[in-house]
């Protein structure tokens, strides 16, 4: 039985009472295989063994982010062991050159619902998340320190001279202080980059945010240094409008903001995926160093 089949199999056992006029399947994911049936409803299958307690995770963040969040989130429909079934959020990919394109006035309106959305989703109060996992992306002083070295060993072969100063510096100014490592715990994200964001061409803004696969607990700085390395500072300071409590967070963005890149070579040299290295290639590089 081939890939199509298989998937059709299972959909048929998961959701007998729904009718598969048409089926279109998406590879590009790096946890998920994602299905999508009759342009409505998606699908997701994950791909590898570590995947399924991923799953898992997420149907149980999902079904707590219902209460708190006001933009669109995926709703699980369906949802098993080895799949996880929603009603697709229409949109396309918010890329950076297409949002720098749009009007000032639209700017800020996808910044105020990115702020809100943010807010709300370390917003959600402690005695409800006592029991989520840790994030996917979470480290720690010592998993940071232990990254660095590998960067070290793996990375830094590849780099010219000069980009092996710049993340020399970037490393090891922040880890030589400890303190920078210390914060209190909030649901976070940890993967929002452009095409996780869903963008309405017609009417300007955002339809939705998709897969928190990644989501848990952890440094809510890393969901602002992540709009930083996609969006870029600039656009980042619209969103302290509705979310001010994120200027706070800044110092411990930028550095998570100007590691992402090395992160993502040192995942694709030891999965030994090339295709990892050009996952984040188009990055805004607009951050702001403090002297």
């Amino acid at each position: 039985m081939d890939e199509v089949s298989t998937y059709e199999e299972r959909i048929r056992q998961l959701a007998p009472e729904v009718s598969l006029s048409s089926i279109s399947i998406n590879r590009e994911g790096l946890l998920n295989d994602v299905v999508v049936v009759n342009g409505e409803l998606v699908f997701r299958f994950p791909k590898h063994e570590y995947s399924f307690k991923h799953l898992q995770d997420e149907i149980r963040i999902l079904r707590l982010l219902q209460n708190y969040i006001t933009l669109d989130i995926p709703t699980p429909l369906y949802e098993s062991d080895d799949c996880l079934a929603y009603r697709l959020i229409p949109g396309e990919t918010l890329r950076r050159d297409m949002l720098m394109r749009l009007p000032e006035d639209d700017q800020q309106a996808i910044a105020d619902q990115l702020a809100q959305f943010l807010k709300e989703l370390h917003g959600v109060p402690l005695d409800q998340i006592a029991k989520v996992p840790m994030a996917d992306a979470l480290m720690k002083y010592e998993g940071w320190m232990n990254a660095y070295q590998r960067i070290r060993e793996k990375v830094f072969p590849l780099l010219l001279p000069h980009l092996r100063d710049s993340v020399t510096e970037h490393f090891e100014t922040h880890l030589a202080d400890r303190s920078n490592f210390q914060y209190e715990l909030k649901m976070v994200d940890t993967d929002i980059p452009p095409y996780h964001i869903m963008f309405d061409r017609q009417t300007k803004r955002l339809n939705g945010v998709i897969d928190f696969g990644c989501a848990g607990l952890g440094d809510p700085a890393i969901d602002i240094g992540i709009i930083i390395y996609n969006y870029g500072e600039s656009f980042m300071d619209r969103l302290y409008t509705v979310y001010p409590e994120a200027e706070t967070y800044l110092k411990r963005a930028r550095f998570y903001a100007g590691a992402h890149e090395v992160r993502w070579l040192l995942t694709g040299i030891e999965r030994n995926d090339p295709s990892w290295f050009a996952v984040h290639v188009g990055g805004a590089k607009d951050v702001r160093y403090s002297s």
